[in-house]
């Protein structure tokens, strides 16, 4: 890959390394995913523990290429396996696209574009209940049976 392209993908990667840790946890998280995928093209080192014991897209790809039919698999098949691959070809433009997206989603534009306000955050019936749902992820406050019972019964 040319240094320009490397440069724009460090770029990416930085702009990434910047997302915050995701509260929920997830069996694959996008930051990590994603700086796994723009770290080999901007040719820095992956230094996650979970890249080492699961492969890659590209071993994957690696596998099917070199072998005429690993696991049993008929030619027709592996010609359809191949073809829906992604094939990643990368361009300065789409990595410059790609930074301005998520510089834009570490700015909150989209979140202050379309504020939500006290009216749909704050319902009538139950002005509380996306505050207790924020408090259960963030742990601060854990809900007790009984309490979820009452908010079962009564609403609130």
């Amino acid at each position: 890959m040319s240094a320009v392209i490397r440069e724009a993908a460090s770029q990416l990667v930085k702009s990434l390394e910047k997302l915050p840790q995701e509260r929920v946890k997830h069996i694959v998280s996008l930051k990590e995913s994603q700086l796994e995928r723009f770290k080999a093209v901007a040719g820095l080192e992956t230094n996650t523990q979970d890249a080492k014991q699961r492969p890659s897209m590209q071993d994957i790809k690696d596998i099917i290429n070199r072998t005429s039919g690993p696991l049993g698999m008929q030619k027709e098949a592996m010609a359809k396996v191949n073809s829906m691959l992604p094939q990643e070809h990368y361009s300065v433009e789409a990595l410059q696209e790609q930074t301005h997206a998520v510089n834009d989603l570490l700015n909150n534009k989209y979140k202050n574009y379309y504020s939500v306000g006290d009216k749909l955050m704050k319902p009538q019936g139950n002005p509380e209940y996306y505050q207790r749902l924020m408090d259960e992820i963030e742990g601060k406050q854990k809900e007790t049976f009984w309490s979820a019972m009452r908010t079962v019964v009564f609403g609130k």
